[in-house]
């Protein structure tokens, strides 16, 4: 019976002695790169375990805090090689910072693990952290971090950008133009029918007919440009076969025709489309002096256009009615 109880004693302390054995191969540490930083400044905690191969560890995890300190970045678990082939070193680094000033304590791990299905376990010691502000002089000025820099002058930049503006100003010219061309082309290719009468009589009938009115005379000054103006227009519609009656007045005095009168007569033309345009979008009130002046620049700006045979026929034709 004594013999059976010195064999289970002696058992006993050679497991005691074998867990004991594992228990001091396991070796934890935490470490800091650094423990005085400045708010905001990152900070590594590492963590280090030796341990044997046959032992598994309960490795501790890292959320996205530890206590105050945020934890920033997390680069995972690595195995470190030894020259004892029976054994592992393994470690982790965790990146932290403080977002305010102090002292910030880590608390030791405490890392479990197993020996032949008992539970161990191993610690660390705490570490700490001073967090401070970034030293200020007063004493000296509030300065910009960096003087004001000079920039110097990128000429071949600017020219470029010159260059392409000319470019730009050449091809909106060249496009306005050839849409002013297409415009009197497409004008010139519009059918104008020959009335059945002259055009210097159709504007002698019209211009009786608009004095007879007396539109000005009764206040309605923008009606009466506006009929003088289309008695002109048709006049020149029917002489030169364009489209006058659709023409603004730049169009008119651009057109080619122009080149066909006097100096004088155009000078009449032209001093009555701008009275009209005045009137008619800018609301003038020409004097009533005006309003008789442009009825007889428009009179004599179809009499002086108008060939003197074609004068003969029409009232030729007139007096006979």
């Amino acid at each position: 019976m004594k013999q059976l109880i010195k064999n289970l004693f002696l058992i006993a302390c050679l497991t005691l002695l074998s867990n004991l054995t594992h228990a001091q191969g396991v070796v934890a540490t935490a470490k800091l790169d650094t423990n005085i930083v400045v708010v905001g400044q990152p900070f590594v905690l590492e963590l280090s375990i030796t341990q044997p191969k046959d032992i598994k560890i309960d490795w501790p995890y890292f959320s996205d805090s530890i206590g105050m300190l945020e934890v920033v970045k997390n680069e995972g678990l690595d195995t470190i090689p030894v020259e004892d082939n029976t054994m592992l070193l393994r470690s982790q680094k965790v990146t932290l910072m403080a977002f305010d000033t102090g002292i910030f304590v880590i608390p030791g791990f405490t890392i479990d693990y197993k020996v032949r299905n008992t539970t161990a376990k191993v610690y660390t010691d705490p570490l700490s952290v001073k967090v401070f502000l970034m030293p200020v002089d007063t004493t000296k000025a509030i300065k910009d971090i960096h003087p004001i820099q000079d920039v110097p002058y990128d000429w071949m930049f600017i020219g470029l950008v010159a260059l392409g503006v000319i470019a730009l100003a050449i091809i909106v010219w060249l496009i306005v133009r050839y849409l002013k061309k297409a415009k009197h082309l497409d004008d010139a290719a519009k059918v104008i029918v020959a009335p059945k009468q002259s055009a210097y009589k159709i504007a002698m009938e019209s211009f009786d007919q608009l004095k007879k009115k007396e539109i000005w005379q009764q206040g309605d000054v923008k009606l009466y440009y506006s009929e003088l103006t289309e008695i002109v227009r048709a006049y020149i519609q029917n002489r030169w076969m364009i489209p006058a009656l659709e023409f603004t007045s730049d169009e008119i005095l651009e057109h080619a025709f122009i080149k066909q009168i006097d100096a004088a007569e155009n000078d009449k033309l032209v001093y009555l489309l701008r009275l009209a345009d005045l009137v008619k979008f800018a609301k003038a009130v020409p004097h009533m002096s005006e309003h008789e002046l442009s009825f007889t620049n428009a009179f004599r700006f179809v009499e002086a256009t108008t060939p003197f045979a074609e004068k003969e026929i029409s009232n030729q034709k007139g007096g006979e009615a």
